[in-house]
């Protein structure tokens, strides 16, 4: 796909590196030829409208922001069938390091040099999300966040809430996961249900996740110490889920998670929905500017074909 002559670009208005790093981005949109008209809604929320009534009359859509920016938009740029662009300004860029985008301004030359690569987007209940949709210790998580902690530490702070949250959260529940037909019951902190290949700051969905294979990859936790979790989240982290004793993993085209009593739900960072929460996945649904498929430790290197 070659780079697009205009572009709508919406920055996040919460996001203050966005707010630092937009005029290095227009200069390298300026240089390349492209034509920006620049917007900065109130509020996210108001990203789906703006996108909706004013995407398709460019060549493409970029958000400046962080992955809860590219939720906020993702149903709009689905549904209006234009291809977007991230300039990273967010706090975990876990789509960027997924894709491979530099962080921060210098992504627009990935835009500019204009290729692109189709990724998939989960659904869940009434909503959608491009990364991992939770439910148990992440939920937990985001409400502990401290915003203070989060602009000084960024995702370090993520770390730090998941032990203040898992303090306050320490009782398992039970949940029974039917992937495809098929229903397992059983007690953890949390279920996690992963469209993409990162979530959370780095941590990873699966053993071997790709965001554009048609698949969910679901991994639930079982820890009830301080010890258990710590095995679990380096498990978690560096993608050997099968290797604890404290992660149980499944993957599906549609996954359903039940509970006694309704619980809430967390998509890409936010609390969205709750229990019983139906999941889906809709294959190459986006498509965004990324640097082209590298020979090793990509994730759409042979991509798999889905049964």
């Amino acid at each position: 796909m070659a780079a697009p002559t205009s572009i709508l670009l919406i920055a996040n208005p919460r996001s203050g590196r966005a707010a630092a790093g937009l005029d290095a981005a227009l200069q390298i949109f300026a240089e390349a030829g492209i034509a920006v008209e620049l917007t900065q809604p109130a509020s996210p929320a108001a990203l789906d409208a703006i996108i909706r009534q004013r995407g398709g009359q460019f060549g493409a859509v970029v958000l400046a922001g962080g992955d809860g920016t590219v939720n906020a938009a993702a149903q709009a740029l689905a549904e209006t069938r234009r291809p977007f662009g991230l300039l990273p300004f967010g706090t975990a860029n876990d789509l960027a390091h997924t894709l491979s985008i530099p962080i921060g301004a210098t992504a627009a030359r990935v835009i500019a040099e204009g290729h692109s690569q189709r990724i998939d987007l989960g659904h869940v209940n009434d909503r959608v999300f491009v990364n991992a949709a939770s439910l148990g210790l992440p939920v937990s998580v985001a409400q502990h966040q401290d915003p203070e902690l989060k602009r000084r530490l960024r995702a370090l702070s993520y770390v730090v809430t998941v032990f203040r949250a898992f303090r306050a959260c320490t009782r398992r529940f039970t949940v029974w996961i039917t992937t495809d037909g098929q229903t397992t019951r059983l007690k953890t902190i949390q279920v996690t249900v992963g469209n993409g290949v990162r979530f959370g700051g780095g941590m990873r969905v699966g053993t071997d996740p790709r965001i554009d294979d048609g698949m969910l990859d679901v991994f639930a936790i079982d820890a009830d110490t301080v010890l258990h979790l710590v095995q679990a989240a380096f498990a978690v982290r560096f993608g050997l889920h099968d290797m604890s004793p404290y992660t149980r993993t499944f993957r599906g085209h549609h996954v359903r998670v039940e509970t006694r009593t309704p619980r809430p739900v967390n998509t890409d960072g936010e609390i969205t929905t709750e229990t019983p929460a139906v999941f889906s996945v809709e294959r190459g649904a986006l498509e965004i500017y990324c640097p082209p498929p590298r020979p090793a430790g990509w994730p759409f290197r042979q991509p798999r074909t889905p049964a």
